[in-house]
């Protein structure tokens, strides 16, 4: 066992060895963080959970709900992937984790981690988090934890947990097909793995039936009880690029600074679980207003410059694109100039179609990862449905050039990969652009 590692005290050392765990390379199973989790007598059933889950829209779903129940109650939140840095994957009342803490657990679980290595146990980056998370909200005590599925549901890392108080499932749709099954039944199914014994489930209004259809056989197997909405009980809309106002149900002109109309729907399915554990957690109308309000999510429809504007958004899938090029009908715009890239096991046929319909110039680049297009592949595929094509390999170059061509009026949009706007977040806020 490396001495050295069992005395980390320095941040980057830490995030050295949990990075270096890898992951699963497709061989998925609750065993190998049961039996960590086991040593430290698991943390994750001494607190309370709110699981969630999907395809598209479980991040600002999370963020939704850890925002308003943090107005009343200790609220732990667990989000993935992060932005800038790993410590806000794990945060409580939107404080994010100390770098401190991290240090300290990373410390104490590196000689269980490293020998269950040797018994055929390897916990991958993501398991190491997310046990973190657990050990981290119940040491601290929280009220409550909203718990963000990392990949999937039935054998993600987060699902160690026996019961949760509550399960949410937002849209599902086509993504991760090489690990969640190839049908829309399948993906479905694993994502409905997170419904446990007589929980509550709270589900978006689904596009594909086959999806609904999964759920419910789960929750019937379970003895769940489903609610769930119609997007037509959503009234009084009022869009445009610095906030939404909308009425549900009982709740009357609710605003979000999440710009896009699939926002409105996260934003209900939010509401539908704030307003069943209202009781429980001291929750009134005018709270639940005020959490939604403060509610930010990165990465999604967020603007990261003025003059030019520039919005970044991790869309990269279908439905995610769809919706993006939905919200951009609430821009103001001369000309929209569109940066992109993305990786080769995602559909980027259809979403390269998609860009083209509404971009007047796109630029692509490079994404640092192993499933990155090359380049010059990347320029072939985009040119099959659009002609001004720029192809600048640096990252930061490319990001400034797409500054330099906009004109007062013009919109610069940033997409395709969180691995990609992430880094122009970082950029960015390094230059104190806003």
């Amino acid at each position: 066992m490396n001495n050295k590692l069992n005395n980390l005290k320095n941040y980057d050392e830490c995030l050295d060895w949990i990075y270096s765990r890898g992951s699963t390379k497709g061989k998925h199973s609750l065993e190998n963080i049961r039996r960590l989790l086991d040593v430290f007598d698991n943390p994750q059933d001494k607190i309370k959970v709110i699981h969630v889950a999907g395809t598209n829209g479980k991040g600002s779903t999370s963020q939704y709900l850890a925002s308003v129940l943090s107005e009343t109650v200790k609220c732990g939140l667990f989000i993935s992937p992060y932005m800038e840095s790993i410590l806000e994957s794990i945060s409580i009342n939107g404080q994010q984790i100390s770098e401190e803490n991290f240090i300290a657990y990373i410390n104490k679980l590196i000689p269980i981690v490293e020998n269950l290595d040797t018994e055929g146990y390897h916990n991958t980056y993501f398991e190491v988090l997310t046990a973190i998370m657990y050990m981290y909200f119940s040491d601290n005590n929280v009220d409550i934890a909203v718990v963000e599925v990392g990949l999937g549901g039935s054998l993600d890392s987060t699902n160690i947990i026996k019961k949760p108080i509550a399960s949410v499932i937002s849209t599902i749709s086509y993504d991760h097909i090489n690990v969640l099954g190839n049908t829309i039944e399948e993906i479905a199914e694993n994502k409905a793995g997170i419904i446990k014994d007589g929980s509550p489930v709270f589900v978006y209004p689904q596009e594909y039936s086959g999806a609904m259809n999964s759920i419910e056989e789960k929750s019937t197997l379970e003895k769940s009880k489903i609610y769930t909405f119609s997007k037509e009980e959503i009234t009084d809309v009022t869009l445009n690029s610095e906030f939404n106002q909308f009425s549900f149900r009982n709740f009357k002109d609710i605003k979000t600074k999440l710009i896009g109309v699939h926002q409105l729907y996260n934003a209900s399915l939010a509401l539908m679980v704030l307003n069943y554990f209202k009781d429980e957690f001291n929750l009134t109308d005018d709270i639940i207003k005020k959490g939604i309000l403060k509610t930010q999510n990165h990465g999604r429809l967020e603007l990261i410059h003025k003059n030019p504007n520039v919005i970044v958004d991790g869309s990269h899938n279908d439905e995610a694109i769809d919706a993006l090029i939905e919200s951009l009908k609430t821009y103001d715009y001369d000309r929209l100039i569109v940066g992109f890239s993305i990786l080769k096991d995602k559909d980027f046929e259809y979403i390269i179609s998609k860009l083209a319909t509404v971009a007047d110039k796109i630029i692509i680049t490079n994404i640092d990862n192993p499933r990155a297009f090359k380049l010059e592949d990347l320029k072939t595929e985009v040119e099959k449905k659009f002609n001004d094509v720029t192809s600048i390999e640096n990252r930061i170059e490319a990001y400034e050039y797409s500054k330099s061509i906009a004109k007062n009026n013009d919109l610069v949009l940033w997409c395709g990969s969180l691995y990609l706007i992430r880094e122009f977040i970082v950029y960015e806020k390094n230059n104190n652009s806003i």
